[in-house]
């Protein structure tokens, strides 16, 4: 059988001890503890693998498809009047802030159950234009400060946030 070495610090004998008593032997706890570790690391890398994302952008008249490979870190509304403004960042496989907007009707606005709602009175929302979605635009930022001017600040905050924070978070509930 073959045999491997390991180093065990002091501090960690106790520990190393502990599993080999629960376990039976030491090389069992060893091997269950690398299985574990080793299924953890595979979660992990799937939650933070890029996918090929696809997007339709308005061009003119002339809607097309942009495609590139991230992982979506955030997305962020705005509404305002009968609009909602919808941001979905990725993160690219290059490193870089792809952002993809999209202007919709609010829906919500002609939610209200009694019929009375800002939408229901506004002659626009019966217009035909009104319920289709506007622009759709996919722009690309090297970093968050290269996004100042071109970005609403709220949006550039909240990524600001997000890069403070483990993009995935292991809770022992």
């Amino acid at each position: 059988m073959p045999t491997k070495n390991v180093y065990v610090s002091d501090a960690d004998l106790p520990l190393f001890e502990k599993a080999a008593e629960l376990a039976g032997a030491l090389s069992t706890a060893v091997a269950a503890g690398l299985r574990l570790y080793v299924a953890q690391c595979e979660r992990e890398t799937r939650k933070m693998a890029m996918q090929t994302i696809e997007v339709e952008v308005n061009d003119g008249p002339v809607v097309s498809v942009k495609r590139f490979v991230g992982r979506k870190i955030l997305r962020y509304e705005e509404r305002s009047g009968l609009r909602t403004t919808t941001f979905r960042v990725y993160l690219t496989a290059k490193n870089q802030y792809a952002i993809y907007q999209r202007n919709d009707p609010d829906w919500g606005t002609l939610s209200n159950t009694e019929g009375t709602g800002p939408g229901w009175e506004d002659a626009e929302t019966w217009q035909g234009d009104w319920r289709h979605s506007k622009e759709r635009s996919l722009q690309v930022f090297p970093n968050l400060d290269s996004m100042k001017g071109h970005m609403p600040s709220e949006l550039i905050a909240a990524l600001t946030q997000t890069q403070q924070q483990p993009a995935v978070e292991e809770l022992d509930i």
